[in-house]
């Protein structure tokens, strides 16, 4: 009679304690076992790339805590589970969006960059310009005086005949190069009008699907990339890896037992902030850890994580 009031105690206990565990499910359960659950291909990523941006998200709350708050353990019942639905389908659009933006602002910058260059050149070539037109009108003067004088007495000696007539020659020349000057300053001019126009008309263009960009995109997004319900973690949307870390290691806090903390910074925020640098704890994001797990495993903690072994077991 004795095994079957053990056996009755002990199923006793389990349900005693299957009901304190369910009541007390806010309490921080690290560590954590968790694994990889569904993850659908039209995000792109292997299954051994999502575990590595799971790896760093963890990493994130590790390494500020030295606790191991997470497991990866294959016959766990909390899984991370990557869902594709039209928030990605919107990121992805988004993305393609941006790259289309980004290749029309480098074509804007490099036709800038061909203007000044060009204007450069103009500015160059005008002063040479300008400097050989001073000396050819000075030497044009005096080779006028100089013929004017020898006509007043009648012409010039032979050898002042030749050395005239070679200035002469001379200053022809110069002059028909001048006038490729002014031509070639004139084309120049026309090239710089043109591409100029066109790289107004770009800008105009760019200005004005950015703006149609930041009325589709660009505005402040809830923490909508993922969500945590109970026994698994949802990824629903990302756009890079560093916003793909920052989703999971939001969703791991919300595991933890951490609610939503103050400061656009924290990695508890409500709202998606930046995601162009990589994840960290802010201060409001450790206190908030520290009252929900606290420095150190708790009793009540290790017998919540003695519990889920158990029940794991059926």
């Amino acid at each position: 009679m004795r095994f079957p009031y053990a056996a009755t105690l002990f199923l006793s206990l389990v349900f005693a304690g299957t009901y304190w565990y369910q009541t007390s499910a806010a309490i921080c359960p690290a560590p954590l076992s968790y694994r990889l659950g569904d993850l659908d291909e039209s995000f792109g990523l292997t299954r051994e790339e999502a575990k590595e941006q799971i790896q760093k998200a963890e990493a994130i709350w590790e390494s500020e805590t030295t606790r191991e708050l997470f497991v990866y353990d294959e016959a766990s019942d909390f899984t991370i589970d990557f869902v594709y639905d039209e928030r990605q389908a919107l990121a992805n659009s988004e993305e393609t969006e941006r790259e289309v933006l980004d290749k029309q602002k480098i074509q804007n910058e490099e036709i800038l960059a061909t203007v000044e260059s060009m204007q450069r050149e103009y500015q160059t070539l005008t002063k040479k310009y300008e400097q050989q037109v001073n000396s050819y009108e000075s030497r044009l003067t005096e080779y006028n005086r100089e013929v004017s004088k020898y006509n007043d007495r009648g012409g010039a000696p032979a050898d002042v005949f030749a050395e005239l007539e070679k200035e002469r020659k001379a200053l022809t020349k110069e002059s028909d190069a001048l006038n490729k000057t002014i031509a070639t300053l004139k084309s120049l001019a026309d090239e710089i009008n043109k591409l100029s126009e066109k790289g107004n008309r770009l800008v105009d263009e760019y200005n004005r699907e950015v703006n149609a960009y930041n009325s589709q995109y660009g505005f402040e997004r809830e923490f909508t990339q993922g969500d945590y319900q109970g026994v698994k973690i949802h990824v629903y949307k990302f756009s890079s890896e560093t916003e793909l870390i920052t989703v999971l290691a939001h969703e791991f806090g919300h595991a933890l037992g951490i609610d939503h903390v103050e400061g656009s910074s924290s990695l508890m925020y409500y709202l998606l902030d930046d995601t162009s640098s990589s994840p960290k704890l802010s201060e409001e994001d450790k206190v908030a850890y520290l009252e929900s797990c606290g420095e150190t495993e708790s009793l009540e903690q290790k017998i919540r994580r003695t519990i889920r072994s158990i029940l794991a077991m059926f």
